[in-house]
């Protein structure tokens, strides 16, 4: 505690740092004495670089924007299901024929996945309401992703 007192009460001094006239072996072990709080406290760290998410009202959007459309987005009776059987656990805004649907078939089955397949075309609505502009987009329950990813980056956000 005496610690994490004095590194805290040279603090202000640390930000004139011009002002400390300390030697060069001085100056060195303040660092190391500052270095060591933050290591030990990592919460300082933490609170100091802790502010406003900037995506914060765009993640709140989309979240109130999966939850308003989750019935028609992950339809286990939609016109177009790739996968297994099971609950929808993405929904895909992609053509039938492309090479993404094609793609997502495979991902969908090695991983014992269902996924609604929502055909641009007949679902421009759906997209409209959701503020996509981009095919392909991926709807997770809880996240939005648009543009095209590899299987290895949806696996990324499907993980909890």
């Amino acid at each position: 505690m005496r610690r994490i007192a004095l590194a805290l009460a040279t603090l202000p001094l640390a930000a004139k740092a011009d002002g400390l006239n300390l030697a060069p072996s001085e100056r060195a072990a303040f660092g190391a004495e500052v270095r060591a709080l933050l290591l030990d406290e990592p919460g300082i760290v933490a609170r100091a670089l802790r502010g406003p998410d900037p995506y914060a009202a765009e993640i709140a959007s989309d979240l109130a924007l999966i939850a308003d459309h989750a019935d028609r987005l992950f339809d286990p009776n939609a016109p177009h299901l790739l996968g297994d059987t099971g609950p929808v656990a993405l929904a895909v805004f992609a053509s039938q024929d492309s090479a993404t649907a094609a793609e997502l078939d495979d991902f969908a089955r090695a991983r014992g996945l269902r996924i609604a397949l929502h055909p641009p075309a007949e679902n421009a609505d759906l997209m409209q309401a959701l503020t996509l502009d981009t095919v392909p987009s991926y709807v997770f329950p809880g996240v939005m992703v648009r543009g095209a990813v590899p299987p290895v980056v949806l696996d990324r956000y499907r993980a909890p």
